[in-house]
This record gives structure tokens, sequence and C-alpha cells, in this order.
């Protein structure tokens, strides 16, 4: 078994997500395990410590035969604890679209679908001192000439859309967009009867025709203005369209006359 040669190695690590399943820390402990560490003790998540994601150094032989997938990863590297636990803990936050976001890289729901759609060199600098992962199964192997640089600072890993194309969900997406409008265009979403199935069905539409991000968000909110009885313009400012994203918004919505009125 791939687990038990990197346990005799002593090579052998997990790295797991405690918020799903809280009893693995406790029964790591009960199957001769020491020194489990919470990743997000000592950062800006520490008050989630408890829920986060752990490091299980060399978990022992029963605690891998009961868990040969867990809720989380495995990982063989030859680094110590020390180092294991900065590259992970430099890993709580990432970049996306410019900003800092939560990296739930201890969620294998997440981590294995972005994996999949990773480039090698992506790849690579995610495992860092990691050699293999093992996660659901299936196993990554770090490129034999990669050589891993510690970030000097963080956060360090971009999150590119490539990599969620296997996360996406068009339903998902749409509650994201109806939270973000009760913020930005409140009065069009007081005003509007029913606004839920519009955001879906514009968006899908909008997926359709490939109009990227900030063009699709303008011309959901710009049908429920529509629908809503406010002009167009009215999204304007609160979604800080530009002259020529407001111009693709008014033209698609043009072609789409059937968003106009009220669903």
């Amino acid at each position: 078994m791939v687990l038990q040669q990197w346990r005799e190695e002593g090579a052998l690590y997990a790295v797991i997500d405690a918020a799903a399943d809280p009893s693995l820390i406790a029964h790591f402990y009960e199957l001769g395990g020491n020194d489990a560490y919470p990743l997000f003790a000592g950062t800006d998540f520490s008050a989630q410590a408890e829920h986060g994601p752990w490091l299980l150094p060399t978990p022992s032989q029963a605690f891998v035969e009961a868990h040969p997938t867990l809720s989380g990863f495995y990982c063989r590297s030859r680094a110590s604890k020390e180092v294991m636990q900065r590259h992970w803990q430099s890993l709580n936050s990432a970049i996306y679209d410019g900003e800092a976001v939560w990296f739930r890289y201890a969620d294998h729901r997440i981590l294995l679908p972005m994996l999949t759609a990773m480039t090698p060199g992506e790849s690579d600098a995610l495992l860092g001192p990691c050699e293999q992962l093992m996660i659901e199964g299936q196993c990554v192997t770090q490129s034999q000439d990669f050589t891993w640089i510690p970030a000097s600072e963080t956060p360090w890993f971009h999150i590119r859309e490539h990599q969620l194309a296997g996360l996406y969900d068009e339903s998902r997406h749409a509650d994201i967009l109806r939270r973000h409008f009760w913020q930005r265009i409140e009065k069009v979403m007081r005003a509007h009867p029913n606004p839920k199935p519009v955001i879906l069905y514009t968006l899908q539409q909008a997926n359709r025709d490939g109009l990227v991000e900030d063009v699709r968000e303008g011309v959901i909110a710009g049908a429920l203005a529509l629908q809503a009885d406010f002009t167009l313009d009215s999204i304007r400012v609160p979604l800080m369209l530009t002259d020529d994203e407001f111009m693709q918004v008014a033209h698609w919505l043009g072609k789409h006359t059937d968003l106009i009125g009220t669903h």
C-alpha cells in the first residue's frame, strides 16, 4: 500500500479538515498519534483554529488503515514538521482576482477538482515541500526537476479561473449574486417581486453567450432594474461599470427583450 510505504519511509503526513470531520483528531491520538497541529493557530484565522485545517505528522498504521481516504489528504514529504506547518499555513489565504481570499485547501471536494485543472507548475508550487499527495485515492506527483523555494510573504498562491472550472455551479453563483445585489442595488431588490429566478435565468443566458464577469453581472442587475421599473442607468454607479461595460450591458439586454418583462 502506497501510504504504508510512505509511513515506513518516515515521510507521511495528513492534512485534515476538522470542520468536516471533527472526530479525526481524537482518533489520531487514540491510535498512537502525537503533535497534531492546528494550521490556523497563530494566524489571522486563529479564532477558528479548532475547526480549521490540521497537520497530522506520521499517522500510525492503525490510523491509515482506518482512514485510507479522509476529509483532507495525505502527503509524502521528508521535510520537518515545522517546515510543513509553515508551508500549509502560507496557503490559508490565496490571491483571487487581486484580493486575498480564504483558501479551503483541506477540503478534498475543493482541492481535488482544482488540482486536476492545474498546470504542472501550479501543482508543483502548491505541493511545495511535498513530493507526492494522495487525495481521494488519486496520487499527484511533483515534477522531478522542481526546486521548491519557500514563500517570503503571504498570500502568494494565485487561484486562477481555469482551476475553478470543475467547481462552478450556476445555482450557487446565482445565490452569491443575489446577496451581492442586496448590498449594491438594494432599492431594486426591494422593488422586484421575485428576483431569485430572474437572477438564475439571466445568469444562464449570459453564460451561454460567454459574457465576461463585470458585463455578466451588469446584465443580470440590468434585467432586475428594468423589470422593477428602474432605469438601466440606475445600476451603473452601484456596480462601477465603465462606459464600455455599460454599453455592452445595454446592447445585450436590447437583444434579449424577453428579460425586460417581469418573470
